[in-house]
């Protein structure tokens, strides 16, 4: 995994998904918390949106998740 202080982007894994098979990796919080988990129909798929949001999320100044003290 990889990320910002407080959220970590998870590796590609196999994942189910409307009644169907493909890919998917996970983001969660500092204390290993899941936030959101994104799913696609090919691993090619899934490989790409992983390195685009782990460039986003390892330059990000904050991350704030949805439903911390700062909202």
């Amino acid at each position: 995994m990889t990320g910002y202080r407080n959220c970590k982007v998870g590796d590609v894994m196999e994942a189910k998904y409307a009644d169907r098979f493909g890919y998917g990796f996970g983001m969660t919080s500092d204390r290993n918390k899941p936030l959101v988990f994104f799913a696609f129909p090919t691993e090619a798929d899934a490989k790409q949106a992983r390195a685009e949001i782990k460039r986003i999320v390892t330059e990000a100044v904050e991350i704030t998740p949805q439903g911390s003290p700062q909202d």
